[in-house]
């Protein structure tokens, strides 16, 4: 019998019985967006006013992953929220310049966002409701 922890909502829908994956990747976001968040201190970046954006967006990546780590059954939307984040932190290095000059810190912004992204994907794919399969009627002869 399913619990409320094991539907949406409270409804008859059941999620995946076995949400530590979800939780798992959201671990791994959460990783990621402290690293982003203390990154600017590792590469000398911390004087300029591009490091705003690795301590605002990951302010958000770590908010929205530990929202999942904590509901991942009812914070689906979090999972979106990352991976717009991780698309933002992503191309952040050639909207604010310094992809062609800052090699460590371009690379950086592209893998962090690239498993912020990733991450949110697959903890969204886990916790997904698991509907039975369509019941088509046979063709009657």
């Amino acid at each position: 019998m399913p619990t409320n922890s094991d539907t949406i909502s409270g409804g008859n829908v059941p999620v995946r019985s076995n949400l530590t994956g979800a939780r798992a990747a959201s671990t791994v976001t959460l990783l990621a967006g402290i690293w982003f968040f203390i990154s600017p201190w590792v590469y000398g970046s911390w004087r300029h006013g591009v490091a705003f954006n690795n301590w605002f967006a990951s302010a958000l990546i770590i908010w929205f992953a530990i929202t999942r780590i904590v509901k991942p059954a009812y914070a689906t939307a979090m999972c979106w929220c990352n991976m717009a984040l991780g698309i933002w932190v992503f191309c952040s290095p050639w909207i604010y310049g310094y992809a062609a000059f800052d090699a460590a810190r371009f690379i950086n912004s592209l893998v962090v966002g690239f498993i912020v992204f990733v991450f949110s994907v697959i903890s969204l794919r886990i916790s997904a409701p698991k509907l039975p399969p369509r019941q088509t009627p046979l063709p009657r002869t």
